[in-house]
């Protein structure tokens, strides 16, 4: 068997009782290099210090044996982030269809709506409310 098989199998067994790597670990180690370059670009140490310590945190949960408790805090992290990802996938989706679609809001209830570019002033049933109004695209 090659060294690097054995490396990976112990390695395997070694991460087999810990945490391991999650979307909070990620959000931390991805702070921690934002951290890391604006440190290094402004030149304080304290920003440098901070972004080692986020750096050490994430190390903890990663190897922590902890899982339970782990879990519970990439979930809380979760119900918090979920709706902003969610928002931003939205925007950069919109934005890269701004050429086909105009977007607008229901002057009702505020849904977001799309219709093709060029197609004219046109009434408009909102999907949500029912409400009937006329746009032009």
């Amino acid at each position: 068997m090659s060294f690097f098989k054995i490396l990976s199998r112990r390695f395997m067994a070694f991460m087999s009782t810990r945490n391991g790597f999650d979307q909070l670990s990620m959000a931390i180690l991805i702070g921690s290099l934002l951290l890391q370059l604006v440190g290094s670009i402004t030149g304080l140490n304290v920003i440098l210090f901070l972004s080692i310590a986020l750096y050490g945190w994430a190390l903890f949960r990663i190897f922590s044996k902890r899982s339970p408790k782990r879990a519970a805090e990439n979930q809380k992290f979760l119900s918090w982030w979920t709706p902003i990802g969610t928002k931003i996938r939205q925007f950069a989706l919109r934005f890269k269809l701004r050429k086909q679609y105009k977007y607008f809001k229901c002057p009702q209830c505020k849904a977001l709506l799309r219709m093709t570019r060029g197609a004219g002033e046109k009434e408009i049933c909102c999907p949500k409310c029912q409400n009937r109004f006329r746009m032009k695209a």
